[in-house]
């Protein structure tokens, strides 16, 4: 007996409700079946998860869950640790006439034997010969991408996937940008999820990627993908959603389909519906959505103001240079974001329009210029992350010249709460410094 939470919402588990889009499921199972390395890419809580999981085993697979703090070597050790190679770290020390100069890293592997089994046309062991495991140690640098494809081109063949790639520094990130292409040229696979919008991100840092990536966009969700994944929930929980009800939860969803599943969770649990009935139930009562979107309003409420607020607060310092106070333009951006609506921030705003926008509320509104508002976008990845902003809730796409909104979410939040009241959440700058 299906139960609700295995049909509708947001979870690690793949939900019964989901659907394959051709656009979407089609653009990566053409993606495997070439030798391109794949990016995936889009909005937080819009399916890249979800749709990999549909067409790639786990275990043909190995997954690194990339951090702020993580590094080339952090990234290559614990592909090669997944698959049982043991990597050894030995420091040795150079000296100069008894006086101690430094310590070099020098690392080996232990590979797994495989040489005695018998291995499947994808590179899987299907049978072992001996019951006696040995292993080969071969010395390499761990942060030199062909030394480590040429270890991984010693073990069964399986898809390197980097998970929340955006959450890496700009250096780690255009670091595997380059290896990246030796590991192409190598015959080692990767897929990159990253919560970015625009394509083409990994060829800004490596040119030559240009033609090399299969790239797949999980958005934009249609209305026709929502009701599709509505009748989908339906069918396995033998229940009905009115069109009121339907139509109520994809207008608020905002494109995103985490929104929605979430909503559709709520909805039913508000009907008493937690499990599959045996009578098909119809899902009708508006009160009970309402009650929905006031539930994640504030779920959603307690980590979107305290985000929004470590990103208002941005830089509180003087410009000593120029003797002058600081604009405290992060403040003014996030006023601009919560007094917008979702028809204005789908797309991005583009930073001429910011520009007019923090000009017209800016209380030194002739000392912001245009160079003012392309800094304080450039230095917007570092500040979320600074915050501990995860996922991050904005993105500056420096070739379209926007900034865009990347956690799917946040549309949802804008859209019902009050500006008034997030602004009163929000610490504004001294008088007199602004």
């Amino acid at each position: 007996m299906a139960q609700l939470k295995q049909v509708f919402g947001v979870s690690k588990d793949p939900i019964l409700s989901y659907v394959q889009r051709e656009h979407v499921d089609e653009a990566l199972q053409d993606a495997i079946s070439g030798t391109r390395q794949i990016v995936i890419y889009g909005s937080s809580k819009q399916g890249k998860s979800a749709l990999l999981d549909q067409h790639i085993p786990h275990q043909d697979r190995v997954t690194v869950h990339c951090g702020p703090a993580s590094s080339i070597g952090d990234i290559y050790r614990a592909l090669l640790r997944q698959q049982d190679v043991e990597v050894v770290t030995e420091t040795q020390t150079k000296a100069d006439t008894g006086v101690k100069l430094g310590a070099i890293a020098k690392f080996k592997a232990k590979l797994p034997w495989i040489g005695g089994a018998e291995l499947g046309p994808s590179g899987e062991i299907l049978r072992a010969r001996s019951d006696t495991e040995t292993r080969s140690t071969i010395e390499f640098n761990l942060e030199a991408a062909q030394d480590v494809a040429e270890l991984l081109l010693k073990l069964p063949r399986k898809f390197c996937v980097l998970e929340n790639f955006h959450y890496l520094s700009p250096e780690v990130q255009s670091q595997l940008a380059f290896d990246i292409r030796t590991f192409e040229e190598m015959g080692i696979r990767f897929i990159i999820l990253g919560v970015w919008r625009e394509g083409n991100r990994l060829a800004q840092y490596c040119g030559d990627l240009q033609d090399r990536v299969a790239e797949v966009p999980v958005e934009p969700w249609v209305e026709d993908d929502f009701f599709k994944v509505i009748h989908a929930g339906e069918v396995h929980l033998n229940v009905r959603f009115s069109e009121d009800i339907s139509r109520g939860i994809i207008s608020k969803a905002h494109g995103s389909i985490g929104v929605a599943q979430e909503l559709l969770q709520k909805t039913c649990a508000q009907h008493g519906i937690n499990q599959r009935p045996k009578e098909l139930f119809e899902v009708d009562r508006v009160e009970c959505l309402e009650a929905a979107v006031s539930s994640k309003i504030a779920e959603y409420s307690a980590r979107h103001i305290r985000s929004l607020e470590s990103i208002a607060v941005g830089q509180r310092t003087m410009t000593a240079t120029e003797g002058k106070a600081a604009l405290f333009l992060p403040y003014y951006f996030i006023l601009v974001i919560i007094n917008s609506d979702y028809n204005e921030l789908k797309d991005g705003i583009e930073r001429a329009a910011l520009l007019s926008k923090i000009k017209a509320i800016h209380p030194l509104s002739e000392n912001v210029r245009n160079s003012d508002i392309t800094a304080m976008l450039q230095r917007l990845g570092a500040l979320q992350e600074k915050a501990n902003i995860s996922p991050p809730l904005f993105d500056y796409d420096r070739g379209t010249r926007r900034v865009k909104v990347i956690d799917s979410t946040l549309y949802f939040f804008v859209d019902n709460c009050d500006p008034k009241d997030v602004e009163s959440e929000l610490p504004r700058p001294n008088e007199g410094d602004a």
